[in-house]
């Protein structure tokens, strides 16, 4: 029987085959507000498409206060200066473009600074940027942040903006709830209610290319294995091999990258 079984699930299979992974994809990280999880969600990206998909990823820092992610070497990060004197070196980020376009066979992560958000947006809509990136004819995604408590107005506006920028193209964003300081509350007709059980996400469906929720484990023990992490710059593939990490952390830290990694899997599969 239980090869009748697998034989009907494997011709099946052949009709439906499994939805293909996307490999080329252009991921810029980007958020006005310091402090909310941007490199964090860089470097949770970086690690999904080179560890755990296995995919050619070339991974950028251009954060001129705290250029964290340049500093996980097991990601490989490369250091650009776009910034100076609070302006865009249009001629340095250039470069980065023509790097995009150059190589249109890997993913791109590239983590950007709360410092640089204005004028990176500036520089955005003077050199009809999201229309260049749509004309492209491979998929790009503009990541940012949304946190509760009083980083919630301003994440949501900067949430607001990209979507309105890239509104009508193939340009995506994916909007990041970052739990950490609890799951993001907004009132619906005099109710507190979460953001994600809201119709919030579905006013900007033409812009949204998915959501990922940072899950608030409410664990003092989940909390310090990431922080352990993150301040010796470690990968989780790091530390699964470290001896610095006993079986239980790694377990839990395994399981929240994976929670992460799942609903990454429902945005990148064609």
């Amino acid at each position: 029987m239980a090869k009748e079984v697998a034989k009907e699930t494997n011709a099946d299979a052949k009709l439906h085959p499994v939805a293909a992974f996307i490999t080329n994809s252009i991921n810029v990280v980007m958020t006005g507000k310091g402090g909310v999880g941007k490199s964090y969600v860089a470097q949770t990206l970086s690690q999904y498409f080179l560890h755990y998909k296995r995919i050619a990823t070339s991974t950028s820092d251009s954060d001129p206060v705290n250029a964290s992610t340049f500093r996980i070497k097991a990601l490989n990060p490369e250091f650009i200066k776009i910034m100076e004197n609070n302006t865009i070196l249009q001629s340095n980020f250039d470069q980065v473009i023509e790097s995009f376009v150059a190589n249109e066979d890997i993913t791109f992560v590239l983590d950007t600074g709360a410092s640089t958000y204005v004028p990176l947006m500036q520089y955005f809509y003077d050199n009809d940027l999201v229309d260049f990136f749509s004309s492209l004819g491979r998929p790009v995604f503009l990541h940012t942040i949304i946190m509760a408590g009083q980083e919630l107005p301003d994440t949501l506006n900067g949430f607001k903006s990209l979507c309105e920028m890239v509104k009508g193209t193939n340009v995506k964003v994916v909007a990041w709830i970052n739990e950490l300081k609890g799951t993001p509350i907004v009132d619906v007709k005099g109710v507190s209610t979460p953001l994600i059980e809201t119709p919030f996400f579905e006013n900007f469906a033409d812009s949204l290319g998915g959501v990922v929720v940072i899950e608030d484990r409410k664990s003092d023990a989940f909390t310090a294995d990431l922080k352990a992490l993150t301040s010796k710059n470690l990968t989780l593939e790091e530390a699964k091999q470290s001896s610095e990490f006993n079986i239980m952390q790694k377990t839990r830290l395994n399981k929240v990258y994976k929670a992460v990694y799942d609903q990454l899997d429902e945005i990148y599969t064609a």
